[in-house]
């Protein structure tokens, strides 16, 4: 899950820096290569660079023009300028001739603002100097020529003259310098093209840190906060390699750069091995890389910490092969959760695919195998953003397994229950028969042995005993010694039907208590039980007629009876109840309880009998006390078409 943004981001832009640009024993240029500018709108001069590096003694710019063309000058023949990782800077040189007549002001853009100084000389064809520069990440924002995120220079270039550019290059990174000369009004609307892909993918990345903590704050998972922490850090990289960081946040402090580059990427590989080990279930599934990736995470955000005092070049070159050996191993997990089936793994495999496509078409436009155009420009922001987008999916697929699998817990726990009652019911039937076929043999015998009636007698008074014992059990929640659920089903459908029949007002009570799994959690079943005892003493003391029906629902949540009470009595009653819930001061084992519960309402004057309507009352009442979960809980709700809140 490092993504390819890693393998791209910090392999295009650092890994590349160990490469050199040419063998150092490469021949001397005769002649240079001169540009020709005529009506496009840009041209990338990496074709028209020369290089020369600067060894143990620093070379001025007077003495480097006057014997120019007695150095060893070397050919760039790479399509970017890329000349590794060096002390020491570089003298770059460009000849060009301006044969476009009808515009004699352009921009030279150096799209690589993580270059710490860059010194620009622009000489006529009589070496006489007509404009010099000062730029890097080193300087601050307000001495910059053009306020622009990247590197630019204006260039005044007379149609038929011949003009020489210099430019001193110096970095304690990787030395590259992707050079392009636009036309004023190309550049112009490049830097918009520019913008509105940045504020695309800034945008996205955002957004995606937004919902993903949001999901954190609801679940308390810590899979979510370990993605957030992964974008967030991803976003702040990303935005110190083209710049807009040190433009809009930090010009002020133009060493921030070179801390926080190295320092990130330690963040997003500790984010992400954490992230990994959660995703795929490590811990379960695969215990080893669990702990492999769990001792990475805490050595990764050591060394963000070391990187903030360890010179900057070696701490880009420690993260680089760090972070190169943490894609080997994510390659490897790729293909391996592939080969098991895990049933995140597809989701995992897209998010890479999209983005090393989007890596692909920079490449290849850098290398000149793709056209330069939008997609192939910003293809890897584009791909990023629809990585962070799949991975919150497979995020959201996760959750949602887990939640089918608790409904189908609770579903299976129903069915049990049901299953339950049923063999209790057949069991009291055939007492039943049993007691009449007893009767019958008794009155049969009754004339024959009297001593033998009064023993059976005593029998039939203790079976008609525990008969009412069993009834009494059958409806009656063992721990809250309120009414279970089955005598709720019944005695709801006879209540609705006098209703009807009366014409009289009906209303019901669904409550549950909030955040009750907490309780569980934190003090023990037995402390849940205690307070669950204590709630139905509550809800008693409000709902006391004779015609009110207290009920146990399932797990934490009651249901009431309210019969001939409209909705602003049965509102009256809720709010009664949930005041003295929250009112609550409970002790368990020296510490305190707090209560809250969220109670839903629905109350209406029965149109029919039918099984059907009478379900409709059980679904608002429901549906109005999970509204009042979502709105905050601890508070009543009365079911509406619209959203409505009672205080």
């Amino acid at each position: 899950m490092l993504r390819a943004a890693i393998l791209v981001l910090c392999l295009s832009y650092m890994l590349a820096g160990h490469i050199q640009a040419q063998p150092p024993d490469m021949p001397l240029q005769a002649t240079s290569q001169v540009l020709l500018l005529a009506e496009d709108g840009q041209y990338r001069l990496a074709p028209y660079v020369y290089y020369l590096p600067e060894q143990d003694k620093a070379i001025d710019i007077d003495d480097l023009v006057k014997i120019s063309d007695t150095l060893p000058w070397q050919k760039n023949l790479k399509t970017e300028v890329n000349l590794g990782f060096n002390n020491h800077a570089y003298w770059l040189k460009i000849s060009t001739v301006n044969h476009y007549p009808f515009n004699s002001e352009w921009a030279l853009e150096i799209a690589y603002p993580s270059l710490d100084l860059v010194e620009a000389y622009f000489y006529d064809k009589n070496n006489h100097l007509d404009a010099a520069y000062f730029a890097g990440d080193q300087l601050d924002v307000d001495n910059k020529i053009i306020n622009h995120p990247h590197i630019i220079f204006p260039l005044l270039l007379p149609a038929g003259e011949a003009y020489t550019l210099y430019l001193r290059v110096q970095t304690q990174g990787a030395m590259q310098v992707p050079l392009t000369l636009w036309q004023w009004e190309e550049f112009n609307f490049q830097t918009l093209v520019h913008f509105l892909m940045q504020g695309f993918f800034y945008g996205m990345a955002l957004l995606m840190a937004l919902y993903n903590s949001v999901v954190w704050f609801a679940e308390k998972k810590a899979i979510y906060l370990y993605y957030v922490a992964y974008i967030l850090c991803l976003t702040l990289f990303q935005s110190c390699l083209n710049g807009l960081g040190f433009h809009f946040i930090w010009p002020e402090n133009p060493q921030l750069n070179n801390l926080i580059i190295p320092s990130s990427i330690a963040l997003i590989l500790a984010s992400i091995s954490y992230f990994i080990s959660d995703f795929f279930n490590a811990e379960v599934t695969i215990p080893k890389l669990h702990w492999l990736l769990k001792i990475s995470a805490y050595f990764y955000s050591v060394l963000a910490i070391a990187c903030l005092f360890l010179p900057y070049s070696i701490a880009v070159e420690l993260m680089t092969t760090l972070a190169s050996l943490t894609i080997a191993l994510v390659i490897f997990l790729t293909i391996y959760m592939l080969k098991i089936r895990h049933p995140s793994s597809l989701y995992f495999f897209l998010s890479w695919l999209v983005l090393i496509f989007g890596a692909v078409l920079l490449a290849g436009n850098k290398f000149g195998f793709v056209p330069i155009n939008i997609f192939s420009e910003y293809g890897l922001q584009v791909g990023a953003g629809l990585e962070m987008m799949i991975l919150s999916l497979a995020l959201a697929d996760q959750l949602n397994s887990a939640q089918q699998g608790k409904i189908s817990a609770q579903q299976d726990s129903l069915a049990l229950a049901h299953q339950v009652n049923k063999e209790r019911d057949k069991a009291l039937a055939m007492e039943l028969e049993n007691y009449q076929l007893e009767k019958e043999n008794s009155q049969q015998l009754e004339q024959l042995v009297n001593e033998r009636t009064q023993e059976l007698e005593q029998a039939m008074e203790s079976l008609s005993t525990a008969h009412d014992k069993l009834k009494t059990i059958s409806i009656t929640d063992a721990l809250t010694q309120l009414y279970n659920r089955y005598y709720f089903n019944e005695h709801w459908r006879i209540e609705h039907k006098r209703a009807y029949r009366e014409k009289s007002h009906l209303s019901l009570i669904m409550l549950d208590l909030d955040h009750f799994k907490q309780v569980n959690d934190h003090h023990g079943h037995p402390a849940g039980d205690m307070c669950l005892k204590e709630l139905a003493s509550c809800i008693l003391q409000h709902a006391a007629r004779d015609s009110d029906i207290v009920c146990r629902y399932g797990g934490e949540e009651f249901i009431i009876i309210l019969p001939g009470t409209d909705q602003e009595g049965a509102i009256a009653v809720a709010q009664a109840i949930r005041q003295q819930v929250a009112a609550l001061k409970l002790v368990w084992q020296g510490q305190n309880i707090t209560l809250t519960a969220s109670l839903g309402v629905s109350s209406l004057i029965p149109k029919n009998s039918l099984n059907k309507d009478q379900q409709i009352m059980i679904n608002q009442a429901d549906q109005a006390m999970y509204q009042a979960k979502t709105q905050g809980r601890n508070q009543v709700i009365l079911f509406s078409e619209t959203p409505n809140i009672s205080e």
